[in-house]
C-alpha cells in the first residue's frame, strides 16, 4: 500500500516519545494516539492550523511539543490571557522604554537617534514566517543555530475575546503580513509554512469563520477512562528500557490503577454540580508526588504499600478542587478527605 508523503505517517499509535527538557518545559513523555497522528498529517499536508479541543490536562499543549520534536522543527509558544492583544502574536513594541530613553537624552550632550531595533520584539508568527528578519531583533543566543522549520503553539486561545481569532483570519488566508521595522512582507508564497497548533479549553465559543480555516482535533478520553489514565501514567512511570533506559517501573500498576479509579469516582461526584472535573493533569500530579515521597525506599513491596496508603489520604486534596455546599455530598472536600484518611489509617490492605 502506498504511504502518503508526511513526516507523521511513520509514527505508531501507542508509541511513547520522550520530550526533552527545555528552558520553558520540563522533561516529559508523550504517548501517541491515532487521531493525533491523522490530524497532524492533514494539517501538515493542507497547510492549515490544527485546533486542538479538550478539557484541561488532556495533553493539548504537549501535542505541539511532540509534533515539533517529530519534525525536528523549532517550537515557538505563546499562552493567551484575557488582556492579550492580537498584534502580540506578530510583534511587541516597548513604547514606554523608548520614551524613557528619549527623555533621558533630553539635555544631554550630542543626543543621537534612538535605535528602534532595541524596542521591537518579534512575536511567534513573525519568528515562524520570517525567521531571517526576526533574528535581527533577537538576542544572539535566541536567534542562533540552524532552523529547519517552525511549529507555533497558540495556547488557550479561548481566554481572549473574538478579536484575537478574527485577527488571525487574514494571516491564515494570506500567510503573510507586515511589521513596521521591516520593508518586505513577512512570509509569502516562497516561505515554508509553519505548523500552527492552537489549543482551546472551550471556555468561550470561537468564531465560525475561524473554525472553517482550521483542522479540528478533539482530545478526550475514551469510554474506559480509568484505563485511559493508566496508559498515560505508564508513559511517565512504566518501564521504558528502549526510551529512557528504565528496566523497572517507577510505580507499581496497583498505584496507577487505584489513583485512576479514585479520580473517576471524584469526577462522577462533581459532575452533577456543574464544576470543573479533575483529569489527567491532577492524576499525574498525584503520581509524581507519590513517587517523590517514597523513591528512596529500597524495598519495592514496602514502597508500594506506603504509596497506596498515602494515595488514599492525599487524593482528596489533589483531585477535589471545589467544596460543595451540601456536606452530605460525596464531592464535599473536607468530609471526603477525612473519610479517606480514616479509611487509610484503619483498614488493612
Amino acid at each position: 500500500m502506498t504511504q502518503p508523503k508526511s513526516p507523521f505517517v511513520g509514527l505508531q499509535a501507542g508509541t511513547i516519545t520522550r520530550l526533552d527538557k527545555t528552558e520553558a518545559y520540563s522533561q516529559s513523555w508523550h504517548q501517541w494516539s491515532q487521531p493525533e497522528i491523522d490530524a497532524l498529517t492533514l494539517a501538515y499536508a493542507a497547510g492549515r492550523p490544527l485546533l486542538v479541543r479538550g478539557e484541561p490536562g488532556t495533553g493539548k499543549t504537549q501535542l505541539a511539543r511532540a509534533a515539533a520534536q517529530a519534525l525536528g522543527w523549532k517550537l515557538h509558544a505563546e499562552t493567551i490571557h484575557p488582556r492579550f492583544e492580537p498584534h502580540e502574536l506578530r510583534f511587541r513594541f516597548d513604547a514606554i522604554k523608548r520614551l524613557a530613553d528619549a527623555q533621558a537624552q533630553v539635555g544631554g550632550k550630542g543626543a543621537e537617534a534612538l535605535n528602534d531595533r532595541l524596542y521591537w520584539r518579534p512575536g511567534v508568527l513573525w519568528k515562524a514566517y520570517g525567521w531571517a528578519s526576526a533574528t535581527r531583533f533577537m538576542s544572539a543566543e535566541e536567534g542562533n543555530g540552524e532552523v529547519k522549520g517552525h511549529v507555533v503553539l497558540i495556547d488557550e486561545i479561548d481566554k481572549a475575546d473574538s478579536d484575537l481569532p478574527n485577527s488571525l483570519l487574514e494571516v491564515l488566508a494570506q500567510r503573510s503580513f507586515h511589521v513596521e521595522p521591516v520593508a518586505a512582507p513577512i512570509g509569502g508564497p516562497g516561505v515554508q509554512a509553519p505548523l500552527i497548533v492552537i489549543t482551546t479549553n472551550e471556555e468561550r465559543d470561537l468564531p465560525a469563520a475561524f473554525l472553517r480555516r482550521c483542522i479540528v482535533l478533539s482530545l478526550a478520553a475514551d469510554s474506559a477512562y480509568a484505563g485511559w489514565l493508566v496508559a498515560r501514567g505508564k508513559a511517565h512511570f512504566g518501564a521504558l528500557e528502549n526510551i529512557d533506559g528504565r528496566a523497572q517501573p517507577l510505580l507499581h500498576d496497583d498505584v496507577l490503577w487505584q489513583a485512576a479509579e479514585q479520580l473517576v469516582k471524584d469526577r462522577d461526584a462533581v459532575a452533577g454540580h456543574n464544576l470543573a472535573k479533575p483529569g489527567l493533569a491532577e492524576y499525574l500530579d498525584l503520581l509524581y508526588a507519590l513517587h517523590a515521597l517514597f523513591k528512596d525506599e529500597p524495598d519495592a513491596t514496602t514502597r508500594t504499600a506506603a504509596q497506596l496508603k498515602w494515595l488514599d489520604r492525599l487524593s482528596a486534596y489533589g483531585y477535589l478542587k471545589h467544596a460543595v455546599e451540601d456536606p452530605a455530598s460525596a464531592a464535599h472536600q473536607p468530609a471526603q478527605a477525612s473519610q479517606r484518611s480514616q479509611r487509610a489509617a484503619g483498614e488493612p490492605r
